[in-house]
């Protein structure tokens, strides 16, 4: 329990640091003769704001996520990524003297990025460890991730599998170890990309199921965007969210002269997102959605 709210003081902290230090709210200056813009001046600081509105049987959610760079090359990065929720107990709910909140929890991932020839992709990889607290009871896990991104494709592998307490006897549930693949891909309409994602699950007794997710992205502008999403597995049943998502110190390629791809400046200086494994999923529960 010690060890949870060390780390909930911990990520707390790091965002403070950002907010203050010059330069995370101010974006890259526009390319001149005389001004050089190189990539590790653009890989900066920033956050994540997510709200999810879920069905009455499920659980609303708000996250906030903060993205740290330790250490900027021309062509990779390490970096920190940490991420804070809480999960709203379901309105529809046969315990209504439970607590308003049906779980806290966060999440830390340290990862490495890195460009390839002509920084138009980058592929990386991740691991980190996820804790939740529901009901009194503490749910914790590890976790792993692959990704492929490039202006018009990405792929996003994840795995979690838990430690510690796996399953308590009462309320008789138990941690849901996911892997999961999901892949990005344009539709054609200007804004909208389509995001379908594998996923199986297996629990502490033995129960497993695959199960599929199927994704809309709207993207207003490079901070502001809606997601829209529905799933399916045999252990949790049929699920949906809406989710929006709020990026106010979002970096920005200058229009001309960018050393990077501008299409893929967002994703490689930005989180990596939960893709169904970072929020901790017990027996019963939806998927964790949004990418």
């Amino acid at each position: 329990m010690n060890n949870h709210y060390f780390l909930l003081i911990f990520f707390f902290s790091l965002p403070l640091s950002a907010f203050f230090s010059s330069g995370v709210f101010a974006q890259p200056q526009q390319d001149s003769k005389q001004d050089v813009v190189e990539i590790p001046s653009l890989v900066i600081p920033n956050d994540t704001f997510k709200f999810l509105l879920a069905p009455l049987q499920s659980s609303n959610r708000i996250e906030y996520n903060h993205y740290l760079p330790l250490l900027i090359d021309t062509n990779f990065q390490i970096f920190i990524d940490n991420t804070i929720y809480v999960k709203q107990r379901p309105i529809e709910t046969d315990n209504i003297n439970s607590s308003y909140f049906d779980s806290i929890g966060d999440s830390l991932r340290i990862g490495y990025r890195k460009l390839l020839t002509g920084a138009d992709s980058f592929w990386g990889v991740n691991f980190g460890y996820d804790n939740a607290l529901q009901a009194g009871l503490y749910y914790q896990q590890l976790g792993v991730g692959f990704e492929v991104t490039s202006p018009n494709f990405q792929l996003v592998s994840t795995f979690a599998a838990p430690i510690g307490n796996r399953a308590y006897p009462s309320p008789g549930k138990s941690i849901l170890s996911p892997f999961n693949i999901q892949v990005s891909v344009p539709t054609g309409i200007n804004a909208l990309v389509f995001l379908p994602r594998f996923y199986y699950i297996y629990d502490y007794d033995g129960a497993s199921a695959p199960g599929g997710q199927l994704q809309l992205n709207y993207h207003f502008n490079p901070r502001l965007k809606l997601s829209l999403s529905t799933s399916y597995d045999s252990l949790s049943g049929s699920g949906g969210a809406l989710e929006l998502f709020w990026r106010p110190n979002v970096p920005v390629a200058p229009s001309l002269g960018s050393p990077i791809n501008p299409q893929i400046l967002g994703s490689y200086a930005g989180p990596v997102g939960n893709n169904g494994t970072r929020i901790i999923r017990l027996t019963g529960s939806d998927p964790a959605y949004g990418d």
